[in-house]
């Protein structure tokens, strides 16, 4: 009988000290007792609070691993390419977990060769209910939409099943690494995590959800204190467009785009939304990155962007 695959929970923290306390216990633990081998890296973003000598004092088992610079998401890319375990599941320091997730979401993995990540069923720390997990991916008004709170999610929550895309979960290494991982266009954050699922289901791969593999999510504890909440409005919106410029190819679903960009714009002035206009500007800055990255994409696709969307619609 062969011997369990081996996994690497990667652990991603800057200025985290805290939250660490709260959360890094149960990832240590719940790493422990699984089935499979399974080693904890904290990979740090340059992080000038005492987060070091917290894990090396509380969690001396847990690999601390300092990030050359702050590349947020994108630090995982570096890092990744160094391990030798073909699953990694990769986290916030701001995630709790119980006992047994990972080996939940391994084992839904090697289950299904399409598949190439698994999503958690996400519950909201303080409050214990449904964040999300099973997601939706599709385009609406002219950008991209994902959401787990779709119409209909309340009963299917214990449902194991496809969910289009997450921003934490396991992953095959070799098919992350295939993909190039997170995309530093969105840096320093928000929606490169639809944009690497997008690519992979585009490639014919797909996720899986996962609701016996439960996590806790304080939610975007380390952005809301860097950006605050209307920064990360800014950041979200910039963001979409550029995924579209990016990523869609279908000449329709481009030509949507097209129009209702002067209409977001047009109501974003007069329910006066700086940030979301803002945003539009941010955008065009990147422009140039976003269609250089367009040509260079693989184009050995599998599955349209319309059918990718299909797929969605049909969960």
């Amino acid at each position: 009988m062969n011997a369990p695959a081996a996994v690497r929970v990667v652990v991603l923290n800057y200025n985290g000290r805290a939250i660490l306390e709260r959360c890094l216990g149960s990832v240590a633990d719940a790493a422990r007792r699984s089935r499979r081998p399974t080693r904890v890296t904290v990979l740090d973003n340059c992080s000038r609070d005492d987060s070091e000598a917290y894990v090396r004092s509380a969690c001396p088992e847990v690999h601390w691993e300092p990030a050359r610079s702050n590349r947020v998401f994108c630090s995982y890319n570096e890092y990744v390419a160094k391990l030798q375990e073909p699953y990694v599941v990769l986290l916030n320091n701001d995630i709790r977990v119980q006992e047994g997730y990972s080996d939940a979401l391994v084992d839904a993995l090697e289950s299904d060769d399409k598949a190439w990540f698994a999503a958690p069923r996400v519950l909201n720390d303080a409050s214990g209910e449904y964040e999300g997990g099973r997601a939706k991916m599709e385009m609406r008004y002219g950008l991209p939409w994902g959401t787990s709170l779709f119409k209909g999610h309340e009963g299917r929550t214990l449902e194991a099943g496809r969910t289009m895309q997450t921003g934490f979960g396991a992953y095959r290494r070799d098919r992350f690494l295939e993909l190039g991982g997170y995309d530093d266009l969105f840096l320093p954050g928000t929606v490169e995590d639809t944009d690497l699922c997008f690519r992979g289901w585009k490639k014919g791969w797909g996720g899986v959800y996962c609701p016996d593999s439960v996590v806790y999510h304080m939610g975007q504890a380390t952005f809301k204190r860097e950006f605050g909440s209307a920064g990360i409005r800014r950041l979200n919106r910039r963001n979409l467009y550029l995924f579209v410029w990016k990523n869609v190819r279908d000449p329709l679903l481009m030509a949507s785009h097209l129009v209702w960009m002067p209409v977001h714009l047009v109501r974003d002035l007069l329910l006066g939304r700086p940030e979301f206009v803002a945003a539009l500007s941010d955008a065009l800055g990147r422009l140039p990155q976003a269609l250089e990255r367009r040509r260079a994409a693989d184009r050995t696709d599998v599955r349209s962007d319309r059918e990718v969307f299909a797929l969605s619609r049909s969960l």
